[in-house]
């Protein structure tokens, strides 16, 4: 703290010494003269809580807590802990760690931490960028790689356990604070994602960028997963689907984080749109940084008439004047080259990127940075310039860094680099504040609940952990869902009357609340036409049930009508993943639905947008628009089904763990859609 300046008092407290760091030492907090805001307690475990209790009488608000042998080591660590927990919300005082690694807040001049990191530091760069690390140790390599490269922090916290403080309220402390511009994470996870979901929120509204490194998900929980939502929507993908919703940029690793960060803390005005310049000095860097612009999806235009003419009196004649532009080798004997194209290129409405490409050239690298910087700050707030510059000399690097052009190594990372920071531009632009679902949009009875809560009690009743087909049906029924014609059959006689009402073909399925997967039982039978084939496939799915599992509960046959019209199938389905609760994915269904993964997920609740957006998103969503002579799709109908789905998802929210209606098939438009099939698990 000493070494980097910091302004304030320091009070060391020792028994064992008179004065450290030539600062005079105090035998205990109670000997300390003057007020103090923040306790930096690193004594053995045991001695911890009497020195927060000591620090109370002392009138401290705050602690951060180094010491180690709490959680992390075990269940006596994490009682030892607990208690520490218990201590915070008894009292008020807010404590930091413990095991924490501290923190260090660049603009404040306060390095409150032991990290090595600082030791091979030798200046500090302030800077618009706010870290949040769940580890210490990676925290700080990833801290002292930002100041080697020039990426300038406000703040960085290392929040160790998180026995008080987490990684929200450092979210949250980043969202207000006016010297924080974009907020870098480096995340394990939460317990409490709705906290999250409010911070990231707040983070959208003051429309400041949150980039996150995601680590530690894991795919235990989908294992035991018995619907085909819970198999595919993991805790991996519920975090996947909040940063998406809340418009969170996520890093693949600690490079695209800094680089992510640099980039964004850098950009004054957003780009107007995808249009990408390129120059170069190499046509093969050109196509290159071509092929990754359109794989990240921005778009290289070709150049206007006008441009052209504009471009044809600075670009050498065995140049190029076609988007990328080549300016050939000619650009190390004519030095200035770069600049006059450049400026070309930043005047005309073609582009709103433009992208030098350059090569290592040590003789003329000062003379290409000078002459980016000139240009760039001419244009300043009117149009973005970004330099990918492989093997660029540090010095002249760190210049057009330092003037707030973003300076990318590689091709792939410059065009993920565009694709981020105009994506986030157009999440800012389209933000809204998260409202309340209004179920006035769509049409449901008053009391919806009442009648599918009945439902589910008797199942409850029965003590069933799942719904059997014809009662989660009901539920459905119950939110205005459509579902196919049918009825429940006791015997075979009772089948053929039923399908003469429903008329041929019909499906034929084993109903019981102990099979859930029909086609793994083999208990279904499709486009029967004929009452000999019906009584056949009844016998047929009664006995393979009894086969494939002995004692299950069988509570009938049921009798469905075939839907022979043309449809798409999709699957609409929910699933409670902590730490955010439920979650809805829609998508191409069917049995293969766990193989495409062809999905959108969102977590709960969901705006009409989010419902809309769900159908987009999907890879098969040109299937649903009508191909090859197909017909579109009533999509209108699909995004009905969607929000009352939510509705009912929300209503039984502590009651329903699992729910799929798979599939949902979706009818020519204007016809609407119709559940086949549906399977509802229940919580506890």
């Amino acid at each position: 703290m000493l070494r980097f300046g910091y302004p304030g008092k320091i009070y060391p407290i020792n028994p064992k010494y008179d004065e450290i760091a030539g600062i005079k030492c105090y035998p205990s907090l109670d000997d300390v003269p003057g007020d103090i805001d923040i306790l930096m307690v690193i004594v053995p475990t045991k001695y911890v809580l009497p020195n927060l209790e000591m620090g109370l009488r002392k009138g401290v608000k705050a602690a951060v807590v180094i010491s180690g042998g709490f959680s992390e080591v075990g269940e006596d660590g994490r009682k030892k802990q607990l208690k520490l927990t218990e201590f915070a919300k008894e009292t008020g005082m807010l404590i930091y760690g413990p095991n924490t690694n501290g923190f260090i807040s660049i603009v404040n001049k306060t390095v409150a931490t032991f990290s090595q990191s600082v030791e091979v530091i030798k200046e500090m760069v302030p800077g618009k960028t706010g870290l949040i690390t769940q580890s210490g140790a990676f925290g700080a390599t990833i801290f002292g790689r930002a100041m080697r490269v020039g990426l300038g922090l406000s703040h960085w916290a290392a929040t160790g356990n998180e026995a008080d403080l987490e990684f929200c309220d450092f979210l949250d402390y980043m969202v207000d604070d006016p010297q924080t511009k974009v907020i870098a994470g480096f995340l394990a996870g939460v317990e409490d994602g709705q906290k999250l979901i409010r911070g990231l929120d707040r983070a959208a509204e003051k429309g400041k960028p949150v980039i996150i490194l995601k680590v530690g998900s894991t795919e235990a929980s989908q294992r035991a997963a018995q619907s085909h939502t819970g198999a595919i929507v993991g805790s991996a993908e519920s975090y996947d689907a909040i940063f998406k919703q809340k418009g969170v940029i996520v890093a693949k690793d600690v490079h695209d984080l800094i680089d992510y960060s640099m980039a964004l803390s850098s950009t004054d005005a957003y780009p107007r749109g995808k249009r990408v310049g390129i120059m170069t000095e190499s046509g093969g860097g050109g196509i290159l940084l071509t092929e990754r612009c359109t794989e990240f999806g921005m778009t290289v235009p070709e150049v206007t008439e006008s441009t052209a003419e504009k471009l044809k009196k600075v670009v050498p004649a065995f140049g190029s004047i076609k988007n990328p532009i080549d300016l050939t080798g000619q650009t190390l004997s004519v030095p200035g080259l770069i600049k006059d194209a450049t400026e070309v290129m930043m005047k005309v409405d073609d582009f709103d990127i433009v992208v030098p490409f350059l090569l290592m050239s040590k003789a003329t690298a000062e003379i290409r940075a000078r002459g980016l910087t000139d240009i760039a700050r001419d244009y300043k707030g009117d149009k973005t310039m970004m330099v990918c510059w492989p093997e660029g000399p540090k010095e002249w690097v760190k210049h057009l860094t330092d003037s707030g052009i973003h300076v990318s190594e590689t091709a792939t990372g410059c065009a993920e680099i565009m694709n981020a920071i105009v994506s986030y531009d157009e999440f800012r632009k389209s933000y809204k504040t998260p409202e309340p679902l209004d179920e006035k949009l769509v049409e449901m009875p008053s009391d919806r609940r009442e009648r599918a809560m009945k439902i589910i009690q008797g199942a409850q009743d029965r003590g069933d952990k799942s719904l059997n087909e014809c009662e989660a049906k009901g539920v459905l029924q119950a939110y205005c869902i459509s579902t196919v014609e049918e009825a429940l059959a006791n015997s075979p006689d009772e089948a053929a009357n039923i399908a003469v009402k429903i008329g041929y073909p019909v499906v034929a399925k084993l109903v019981s609340s102990d099979i859930l997967h029909k086609t793994e039982a083999d208990v279904i039978r499709l486009n029967i036409e004929s009452e000999d084939q019906l009584r056949s496939a009844y016998e047929e799915i009664v006995a393979n049930g009894k086969k494939y599992k002995a004692d299950a509960q069988v509570q009938g046959v049921l009798i469905q009508e075939m839907v022979c019209e043309k449809g798409v199938e999709t699957i609409i389905g929910v699933s409670r993943k902590e730490p955010f609760g439920p979650a809805m994915m829609f998508g191409l269904g069917g049995i293969l639905v766990e193989v495409m993964k062809d999905v959108s997920i969102k977590v709960l609740p969901v705006s009409t947008v989010d419902v809309k957006n769900m159908v987009r998103e999907i890879r098969g969503y040109k299937i649903l628009q009508g191909v090859r002579g197909r017909k579109a799709s009533d999509i209108a109908a699909i995004s009905n089904a969607l929000l009352k789905v939510a509705c009912l998802a929300n209503d039984f929210k502590d009651v329903i763990a699992e729910l799929d209606i798979n599939p949902l098939i979706a009818l020519e438009y204007g016809k609407g859609v119709k559940a086949v099939d549906a399977l509802i698990l229940l919580k506890g």
